[in-house]
């Protein structure tokens, strides 16, 4: 029954766009494809018209985050930040840690601090966590960043 309520504001999206004339774009794709100033388009358009604290609503803010963490990336981190507050009990571990991976991916690391940073507080044990604080710590100390090594020791990090 679940599975049905998930599929139908899809099916509706797409059965609108049909009728539009317009193909619904997606947005992760166009970040795989490097648009990320069309992914971000598509996702704002998107997020408009889904039913928010939904599953489809968690997934676009996710795809939105990692669209603008290439040239947007403090409003990366707040989109998913806000997302984690409004709705703590649809957020895991696995979307800090794939949040926090496009922020590194575009040097973003002050703000991939303040998402893991969250994650950690939330989740002070979890193995998932741990290993986004390594790989962040990691990422930093290669890149020399001084900004983002000086945030990381001032949070205990390193």
């Amino acid at each position: 029954m679940q599975f049905k309520n998930i599929l139908l504001p899809l099916s509706l999206t797409f059965t609108l766009a049909a009728c539009s004339g317009e193909e619904s774009a997606d947005p992760s794709q166009l970040i795989q494809q490097g648009q990320y100033d069309a992914a971000i388009e598509a996702s704002e358009s998107q997020l408009a018209s889904v039913e928010t604290g939904s599953a489809d609503h968690k997934e676009l803010v996710i795809v939105y985050a990692e669209a603008l963490a290439e040239s947007r990336a403090d409003e990366s981190r707040d989109a998913f930040l806000a997302f984690a507050k409004a709705h703590p009990d649809m957020v895991e571990p696995r979307d800090y840690k794939y949040v926090v991976s496009g922020l590194r991916t575009h040097a973003a690391y002050l703000q991939a601090i303040d998402v893991m940073d969250a994650g950690k507080k939330r989740w002070a044990e979890d193995s998932t966590i741990d290993e986004l604080v390594e790989a962040l710590k990691q990422d930093i100390a290669k890149s020399g960043d001084a900004d983002s090594m000086a945030k990381m020791k001032g949070l205990g990090y390193m």
